[in-house]
């Protein structure tokens, strides 16, 4: 175990350009202001811009956090967190990458003004050591971050605090993603809280990427993509009746393989890359609970069978669909090389897969089930961060809890997210409108379904729709006859954790 602490001695550096371009120009997009001041130093005064006059930054930067002018006297506020995780808290120093600039400078902004030190205790199964330490009676740190499809190992152990009982934690502002949250909440009770501090929301969250060159060929610009969108028109027929006409069999065995440039790819293969569609096609959330004793199941209904139906002619008859290979990494890999106009993406593939593509892409929402859905929705990779206070946590400490914990989370939303923007996009956050507005949207539909918080006690419900597409089955019917009986006793047992005290 290790730990690492900034110190508030470093906050004679700060404060300097946040948002600086990922590219190499590195040009400043904006500078930080503390999170206690107006962005606009001209507030209050009669040359004061109107809310449609400020950038997409300077909006953000407007939203106040409501929290109160107090300091700690140089208390230290520490989250455990997966190793893997600890750039989505803590960044060492100042190394000209905006990413990393940001986090850091987002800190120092914190330290200075509630005079704290923020430090991370890095752990490789968070998730079973807050259970350890809890049940040892102990009190390490103040936060806990661990991947979201973990969630079961600390809550069956009742080790977790109730969010809904920790102070100045707004759950209706912005940098708190309220379609998740709203829905994980059983009885009042909210134990793994999802928000911006978790930067691999943002990284892990599914897009559909579009290929600018390949597009275009075929008579779709990107403003007509675009506008399909805007027109609420963009549904899975549609992206079908797209695809369905992109082939060239490029190395002519007549045969769909990884050589040939198709209109959409995706991979055959069990895993979440098959999920999105849950959250695209409105069928989430599967499990609706309003009492211990009173639920519903819905993933047998018109819905869900319309949604199968339609992906799996997407799948597996579309004349333009690549489906297939067994890696998982296959399908970006493709997408870099200028082999697919279009396939669902997480963000984080920008700086993975696509870092050296040659050819334009754009990024566009998951497509509706149909035009009469309300919006565009999609989900992330089940690997990104939640965040959770162990139950040991001293009553006396739950508004020093709060403060910090909140002012993370705005400070990642007004001026952390704008600079993963910015990589995501390639620098054209700002200077493509449509484009920005695009992420902005992707990201405003997150539906981040609870039940793969608890998959395994749900009899895997989440990962059902995965497994019929892959095998190309739509009988839904079927299955559900069979799983009923065992499903709801299963459920029965999920809702004691929230319903009956230890």
């Amino acid at each position: 175990m290790k730990i690492r602490v900034i110190s508030l001695l470093l906050v004679l550096c700060m404060i300097g350009s946040v948002l600086i371009s990922c590219s190499d120009a590195g040009t400043p997009e904006g500078e930080s202001t503390p999170a206690n001041q107006p962005a606009n130093p001209t507030a209050g005064t009669s040359d004061e811009p109107s809310e449609d006059e400020l950038s997409a930054l300077e909006q953000r930067q407007r939203i106040p956090d409501d929290l109160p002018d107090v300091t700690f006297d140089g208390r230290s506020y520490t989250i455990e967190t997966e190793t893997r995780k600890v750039y989505e808290i803590l960044s060492e120093e100042l190394n000209g990458e905006s990413c990393n600039d940001a986090v850091y400078n987002r800190n120092l902004t914190i330290e200075k003004r509630f005079d704290v030190k923020i430090g991370v205790i890095e752990n490789e199964t968070p998730y079973n050591e807050i259970v350890t330490s809890v049940t040892a009676g102990m009190h390490d740190y103040d936060v806990a971050g661990f991947i979201n499809y973990l969630t079961l190992t600390p809550v069956s152990a009742r080790v977790l605090y109730n969010w809904l009982d920790i102070p100045r934690v707004d759950l209706d502002k912005p940098w708190h993603n309220k379609l998740a949250n709203d829905d994980a909440m059983i009885n009042d009770r909210l134990y793994a809280i999802n928000s911006d501090l978790s930067i691999s929301t943002l990284l892990y969250t599914y897009g559909m990427f579009f290929n600018y060159n390949i597009m275009e060929q075929y008579g779709y610009t990107s403003s007509a993509l675009y506008d399909i969108v805007f027109e609420g028109k963009w549904t899975i027929d549609r992206l079908t009746e797209i695809s369905a006409g992109i082939w060239e069999d490029k190395n002519g065995n007549g045969k769909h393989d990884e050589d040939d440039i198709h209109g959409y790819g995706v991979i055959n293969g069990q895993i979440n890359t098959h999920d999105v569609w849950l959250a695209a096609l409105d069928i989430s959330p599967l499990l609706v609970i309003r009492a211990q004793d009173d639920y519903d199941v819905n993933i047998f209904t018109d819905r869900t069978v319309t949604a199968l139906e339609k992906v799996n002619y997407l799948y597996h008859n579309s004349e333009g669909t690549f489906f297939g290979g067994s890696d998982w990494r296959g399908i970006p890999k493709m997408f870099a090389e200028g082999k697919l106009a279009m396939s669902q993406l997480y963000f984080g593939e920008t700086t993975e897969s696509l870092g050296d593509m040659q050819d334009t892409y754009g990024i566009l929402p998951l497509p509706k089930l149909d035009e009469e859905q309300p919006g565009y929705y999609t989900n992330c990779w089940d690997q990104f961060t939640v965040f959770a206070v162990p139950k040991t946590m001293p009553e006396a400490d739950a508004e020093f809890v709060g403060i910090i914990y909140e002012v993370l989370c705005a400070e990642t939303y007004k001026t952390v997210f704008p600079a993963y923007y910015d990589v995501a996009l390639k620098s054209r956050y700002s200077a493509e409108p449509a484009t920005a507005q695009m992420i902005d949207l992707i990201m405003a539909g997150r539906k981040l379904d609870f039940t793969f918080q608890y998959g395994s006690k749900l009899q895997n419900l989440p990962y059902q729709f995965r497994v019929m597409v892959v095998n190309d089955d739509s009988n839904i019917a079927s299955w559900y006859k069979k799983s009923q009986k065992s499903l709801n006793k299963n459920i029965e047992k999920f809702l004691k954790l929230f319903y009956e005290e230890d």
